[in-house]
């Protein structure tokens, strides 16, 4: 991977945070000097179960997969793409352990921010906890768009949803995986890309 330039992910996390909230180049100054560049190789965990997590991550590059094992079988219950941001907020903010893992599906480049670090410099300005009530609010109406999904709509309607919000992930992402983020059999998620395809 090559080394990743820091000006334009930093500038990517900057845009993506303005679409939730307004602040001053101040505010953005003291986040960007508490922020750090994760490089993370396909396969790797950024959060395990068992473990805290500790710190949220803007996807700069890549892909990651939010899963839990259940009697020896991984259940997908997120997956996500550039241009957003990624955590465990039970974990995060009650801190206690995971019980996801998130894992890069391929080589990745995250801006992370800690928790603890974000807290830590609220006090310099009025501003800050604003802004981090917005980076968790935002998360939230994404996490709740998709878990919509399970509830009003079949299996066909899901993965047209899927194919509507992120039609990437169905080029990008282990159908395994789509399969069980769409709660069906990979088989059954066949015979639906079939019947659309027609």
């Amino acid at each position: 991977m090559k080394n990743p330039d820091s000006a334009s992910i930093y500038s990517a996390y900057k845009n993506h945070i303005r679409s939730y909230a307004s602040f001053k180049d101040e505010t953005w100054e003291l986040i960007e000097s508490i922020l750090s560049i994760k490089e993370c190789r396909k396969g790797e965990y950024i959060v395990e179960e068992g473990k805290i997590c500790r710190h949220i991550d803007f996807i700069y590059k890549g892909s990651f997969r939010a899963f839990s094992n259940k009697d020896g079988e991984d259940i997908t219950t997120g997956i996500y793409l550039e241009g957003i941001c990624l955590t465990n907020m039970k974990s995060l903010t009650n801190v206690t352990p995971s019980h996801i893992y998130l894992q890069a599906l391929e080589d990745s480049v995250t801006a992370r921010l800690y928790k603890e670090s974000l807290i830590g410099i609220y006090e310099k300005s009025a501003e800050l906890q604003s802004v981090g009530r917005a980076i968790l609010e935002g998360m939230i109406i994404e996490e709740n768009e998709w878990k919509e999904m399970y509830t009003l709509y079949d299996p066909e309607e899901r993965y047209k949803f899927l194919l509507t919000k992120s039609p990437e992930i169905i080029q990008r992402v282990s159908l395994q995986y789509v399969a069980s983020f769409l709660g069906i059999r990979r088989e059954t998620l066949s015979r639906i890309r079939s019947r659309t395809a027609r």
